[in-house]
């Protein structure tokens, strides 16, 4: 597939500046009001408002996610993504066209998104926002059946209304009013955030960032606000990782900002570490707010 064809995700998009639809046209995306945004060579859309005429700022850097890509790859979340699938699959409700929709807010490498997309039974098309342009470049080029786009997560989604059946949100800001809007009902929000307990060894070792104590008890009332009663899955269990890993780690998230660079300078052994990931899984109820 050229970078520079319509992928299947794109149809799923809609205008960032007067909500229509997009059709594909020579490279870009444009709407019935003429607001065009052009693809990337790699095959990304910036749907920021004022689209291609304002840069995209902040998200990942390019060397966060090399480490997280290496971590990621590495397979040591890939659990996380097989968990979502299976409930989905077994508890949800099948999409009535026979083909999943699946948005990842937040995509990061957009690793998680193509997990996801392989791992449920039947077909799936996928699409994705960030804020990080690094972000769109380099999970566009790697993943090429999959569509991208540069967008404000906190914002308002450029996505179309009740268009999608899975919204993912794995270790990134969550905008439940936004995900409640575009999902379909009988739709599933899956949210995947550190538990207390995650990478404890790292953090008592390294000063790592805290977690906050009552995240969960805030997202699980936004949940239920938002979708719909939520079901929370706790995910524990010890990993040895190797020094590579282990910079990793610490470097693919935001103690990239924090942490003093001499601490990772020294020689780090292998090193036990707790995964402790809470998931929380909520379906769309008929009548939300």
């Amino acid at each position: 597939m050229s970078s520079l064809q319509p992928r299947p995700g794109h149809r799923f998009f809609r205008c960032p500046l007067c909500k229509s639809e997009f059709t594909a046209a020579a490279g870009a995306l444009v709407c019935q009001n003429g607001h065009s945004f052009d693809l990337a060579r790699e095959g990304y859309v910036n749907l920021l408002r004022g689209g291609r005429r304002r840069p995209a700022a902040g998200g990942d850097s390019s060397a966060q996610l090399g480490h997280r890509r290496s971590f990621l790859d590495a397979g040591y979340f890939d659990s996380i993504t097989s968990a979502i699938a299976r409930h989905v699959q077994h508890t949800g409700e099948k999409p009535q066209c026979g083909c999943w929709h699946v948005l990842d807010g937040g995509f990061g490498t957009g690793h998680q998104l193509a997990q996801i997309e392989t791992a449920l039974s039947l077909p799936a098309i996928g699409l994705g926002l960030d804020i990080s342009q690094d972000a769109a470049r380099h999970a566009a080029r790697r993943w090429p059946r999959l569509a991208f786009a540069v967008a404000d997560l906190w914002a308002e989604w450029p996505v179309k209304d009740v268009a999608i059946d899975v919204v993912i949100s794995i270790f990134a800001p969550r905008n439940l009013p936004e995900a409640a809007r575009v999902l379909r009902p009988g739709g599933w929000i899956a949210v995947a955030y550190p538990g207390p307990e995650h990478l404890r060894e790292l953090s008592h070792r390294f000063g790592l960032l805290n977690h906050h104590a009552r995240k969960s008890e805030r997202i699980i009332a936004e949940a239920h606000h938002w979708i719909g009663p939520p079901t929370l899955v706790r995910h524990r269990r010890k990993v040895k990782l190797d020094p590579a890993a282990v910079r990793a780690a610490i470097m693919m998230g935001p103690n990239a900002h924090h942490i003093a660079p001499w601490m990772l300078a020294a020689e780090i052994g292998p090193m036990a570490a707790t995964f402790d990931v809470a998931i929380l899984l909520a379906g769309k109820q008929e009548k939300m707010p």
